[in-house]
This record gives C-alpha cells, sequence and structure tokens, in this order.
C-alpha cells in the first residue's frame, strides 16, 4: 500500500490588515477576513494545504484556528492518501467548529494525494474540462450609482456574469435590481441577486418574480435555508432559479433532503464549509443524479478557491464559478493567484495537487494565532 504520512501539522490565523472592510448588508459593520490554514507535512517530503475563510465584525476571528487545535493532533501518523478513511476519523471528531473547522485537513490531504501522483486535482477527480466561466461577486456599496462603474469595470476586465450582494432591505433592493436592469439589460451579462436570507416569504416570492421578469441567472438566499415551506413555493410559484445561502444544509443528507422534497432549483455548495473536498465530490454526483447543477460557492482566498474549482472542472454540471473582485482583497500569502481571463473563463493551476504555491513567510508574518504540532 503506498503511504504518504503525516509527521506535522501547522494551523495559521492569518488577517490581511491591508484588505478592504466592506460590509454585505445595510446593517453589518464593514466585515474582517481571516484565512484559516492547515499545512500538513508528509514523512515522505510531501506538504498539503488546505484554508476555509470567515468573516466577522469588529475583529478578526480566531474561532476555527482554535477548534482546529483539538484535531490536528490527531492528524499525526495518518495516511494522507487515505482520503475517504482520513474523512470518515474527521466527521467522527469532538470539536464545535463543525465541518468549517474540518473541511480543510480533508482539502490538504487531497493535496499531498495529488502530488503523490503527479496530477492536478480537477483530473485526478474526473476531469470533465479544464476552464469554466466565471462570475464577479460583488461587494456591497452605500449608493446605486458605486455599483454602475464596478460593473462596468467587470465587464472590461471580462466578466460575463456578475452576482450582487445587496442592501438586503427589499426596498432598497428593488431600486437597485430595476437600476442595474435598465441600464444592462442589452449587455449580455447574466446577472445573479444574492439577499443572505434577509427577506420574509412575502418579500423574496415578490423579489423572485420580479427577477423572473428580468431573466435574471439565478437568486440566492432569498430566505433562511431552514425555512424549507418557503423555498418549496419560490420553486414551484416562480421559474428564476432558486439557490440555497450554501452554509447551512452541508451534509449529503440534508442535500439529499432538500433535492427530494424540491427546495432548490440547483445545489450551492463550498468545500471548505462541508467538509472538504471528499463530501464535495460526492455532492456533485448527488446534484446531478437529481438532474440539477451544483453552483458552487468559492468566495475567499486562493487555496479556498483552488479546492472548489478543481472539483467543478471534475464535473458537468456547474455552470459559474465564483470570483470574490476586486481580487486583490483574497489573494495575500499564495504566490500563484486564480484570476478571470479577458473571455470570461478561469483555469485550473496546472501543477499536481491544488496547484496552489504558498509563501509561508508572508502567512507566518500576518498569523494572529497559529499553532505547530510533530
Amino acid at each position: 500500500m503506498l503511504e504518504s504520512k503525516i509527521s506535522r501539522v501547522e494551523l495559521y490565523a492569518v488577517a490581511d490588515r491591508n484588505a478592504e472592510t466592506l460590509p454585505w448588508a445595510d446593517d453589518q459593520e464593514p466585515l474582517l477576513y481571516t484565512n484559516n490554514v492547515v499545512r500538513l507535512v508528509t514523512e515522505d517530503g510531501l506538504e498539503g494545504v488546505g484554508a476555509t475563510i470567515s468573516y466577522t465584525e469588529n475583529d478578526f476571528d480566531k474561532c476555527i484556528v482554535e477548534a482546529m487545535r483539538t484535531i490536528a493532533p490527531g492528524m499525526i501518523g495518518k495516511n494522507a492518501l487515505m482520503t475517504e478513511e482520513l474523512h470518515s476519523w474527521l466527521m467522527n471528531r469532538c470539536s464545535w467548529g463543525g465541518l468549517v473547522a474540518k473541511s480543510p485537513f480533508d482539502i490538504a490531504a487531497w493535496d499531498i494525494k495529488g502530488k503523490k501522483a503527479g496530477m492536478p486535482l480537477y483530473q485526478m477527480l474526473g476531469g470533465a474540462r479544464s476552464k469554466m466561466l466565471s462570475y464577479s461577486s460583488t461587494p456591497m456599496f452605500d449608493t446605486v450609482e458605486e455599483y454602475f462603474p464596478f460593473i462596468d469595470g467587470c465587464i472590461e476586465h471580462g466578466f460575463k456574469a456578475i452576482k450582487l450582494h445587496c442592501y438586503c432591505v427589499y426596498e432598497k433592493d428593488v431600486k437597485l435590481v430595476k437600476a442595474i436592469q435598465e441600464r444592462y439589460k442589452n449587455s449580455g451579462i447574466a446577472f445573479m441577486l444574492d439577499t443572505a436570507m434577509y427577506y420574509n416569504q412575502k418579500q423574496a416570492l415578490k423579489m423572485a418574480k420580479l427577477l423572473e421578469e428580468f431573466e435574471w441567472a439565478w437568486y440566492e438566499a432569498p430566505v433562511s435555508d431552514y425555512d424549507y415551506k418557503s423555498y418549496q413555493r419560490l420553486v414551484r410559484e416562480t421559474g428564476v432559479q432558486i439557490s440555497s445561502h450554501g452554509n447551512c444544509l452541508l451534509t449529503l443528507p440534508e442535500v439529499a433532503h432538500a433535492l427530494a422534497n424540491d427546495m432548490w432549483s440547483d445545489v450551492r455548495q463550498d468545500a471548505t464549509v462541508c467538509g472538504g473536498i471528499t463530501p464535495l465530490n460526492k455532492c456533485f454526483a448527488l446534484a446531478e443524479a437529481h438532474g440539477k447543477p451544483l453552483e458552487i460557492q468559492s468566495w475567499g482566498y486562493t487555496v479556498t478557491q483552488a479546492a472548489n474549482l478543481h472539483v467543478a472542472l471534475a464535473h458537468h454540471n456547474s455552470t459559474y464559478f465564483e470570483q470574490a473582485y476586486p481580487y486583490e482583497n483574497f489573494e495575500y500569502g499564495a504566490k500563484n493567484v486564480i484570476r478571470t481571463d479577458r473571455d470570461g473563463f478561469v483555469h485550473a493551476p496546472e501543477a499536481s495537487g491544488l496547484g496552489v504555491e504558498m509563501d509561508w513567510d508572508a502567512v507566518k508574518a500576518a498569523s494572529i494565532l497559529s499553532y505547530v504540532f510533530e
């Protein structure tokens, strides 16, 4: 049996203090982003990296790395190539950090596995394609007029699709959507709207009908992910694609229940919050079995984006890749980055594994909390 035993685990909560701080809703404080990074080193000289982003108000987050700290010692001596076995072990750990604290370990193990095989992960996982269309995921701006130059810049850069993070106040959002529609209705750009679960059923239904009229690509997080009846009604009574928040119903049984009960038009999932690459790869197959796309969530730093991109490229049933834009806010600590080209496509890193080279000196310099286990 091939082995690549883990001999060292490093954990870092990385805070880029030069990144912009912007809210995602009208009632939020500006958000601070923490890149929670796992570095695995093996006895045979390989290295794997995984990460998950956390975003908080008022101060940078330390709770994810603290939760990882209780898991990390048990990783020593594990064979990183046995990803299914390792994932089962991770799922049985007692941790109040939940799936988010476990996901980076799974991702880092897959990075090692790809490097051991000498293959990019998207090829190892199936290799459906080497590029896909992406969309710009916007910040929230104070005024409607501030969206226009930002969107113009996205189009000039090459994006063919744009998702709006809005005020999450129904009356203000209607004005924003109508203004965007009026200005860009003949541009050929696909638009999406994310209301971050702020609406009630009545507001969500009215907005869905408006987006259906305007033929927008999808409507994301209209109500709480746990408001099953509202999601069923939205899917039943409107023609716009209805997408969940993607951070709540994460396990395969939960996704299967939602699909079997017609709660979503697609599946919204993220390797860095659902438990890693192992369950995300299965979730793609589950969505395909139900005839649904899986629209990948990948807001975050380069490592988190790479994990999601590789899995999406291994399958056919994903239309767009999410790019946080402007890029610079989410590239700290990575020597090579993932960016959309002038034709609106994003390409997989071609090096083995995740294909991301980290600047560990930069990571350590910006860490607000770190641990090492050997």
